[in-house]
């Protein structure tokens, strides 16, 4: 019965199986069925543009399959290096390099430093309250900060 169903549709079996995977692709993001979605939606559309065998079009659709997601892995893998935020959820990341100014002395080479609305535990060099620093490092919740004047 569905075999009769699918060999009634034809061609445009691909192109609903492909727009379902599509649809699968919304409810269970992941980045998994939209390659499989896309290689069906064309081969689909080709299938409609011109007459070839079922067994043609599979292979065509796995080798279009392979190929979109090959390409389309390492086209967005190196994408999301390239962020604007590279520290968005790393707070402490995004500090190293910023200049903050002491508002209590650091003794013993352990202090406090208020960056925006947070207090931070600091390491470096003994330096009095109102001195500029700049952020090292980042260990947690512990800033490596050294003397801005010094600093290149």
């Amino acid at each position: 019965m569905i075999i009769e169903y699918v060999q009634e549709l034809g061609a445009w079996t691909w192109v609903i199986v492909g727009i379902a995977l599509l649809a699968l692709e919304i409810a269970a993001p992941g980045v998994f069925f939209i390659w499989f979605g896309l290689a069906a939606v064309v081969v689909g559309t080709l299938a409609l543009l011109v007459a070839f065998p079922w067994q043609a079009q599979f292979i065509l659709f796995v080798a279009l399959a392979s190929l979109i997601v090959v390409f389309g892995r390492r086209y967005f893998a190196r994408s999301s290096d390239d962020s604007a935020s590279p520290g968005l959820n790393q707070r402490g990341r995004r500090l190293i390099g910023s200049i903050a100014v002491l508002g209590e002395p650091i003794v013993d080479g352990q202090g406090r430093i208020r960056v925006d609305d947070t207090t931070w535990r600091v390491v470096g060099p003994n330096l009095p309250s109102g001195t500029r620093v700049r952020i090292a490092s980042v260990d947690g919740a512990l800033l490596t900060v050294e003397d801005a004047g010094k600093a290149p």
